[in-house]
């Protein structure tokens, strides 16, 4: 492999990346200890525990726009009523609306 010649150094460059990014995946991943799932479902009950915060009046509001499937003004309100992130806010409305489901 001659370096001086762009295709080789290009390609060398290219697999080193890929090299790095998947170590650094592995170790991100070893570093915290729990799976992708196990992140998401502690994520999803931290937003429900937020939501459960909320006056019963407000999650009754938010649990009416869920039940007719108006799931982006849910979400709006639960942002302006908890302070939460859209992420958060979002978690919040998909725990309930499988609580309302289940």
């Amino acid at each position: 492999m001659d370096l001086s010649d762009p295709k080789d150094f290009w390609l060398l460059l290219a697999a080193a990346i890929g090299f790095a990014f998947i170590l650094g995946r592995a170790m991100r991943a070893r570093d915290t200890g729990e799976t992708r799932v196990e992140r998401r479902q502690r994520e999803a009950a931290d937003a429900l525990a937020q939501f459960n915060a909320l006056t019963p009046d407000k999650q009754s509001e938010i649990d009416a726009l869920v039940a007719n499937n108006r799931i982006i003004d849910a979400i709006k309100r639960v942002r302006e009523e908890s302070g939460m992130g859209l992420k958060e806010s979002k978690d919040a409305v998909d725990a309930r609306r499988r609580a309302l489901k289940g």
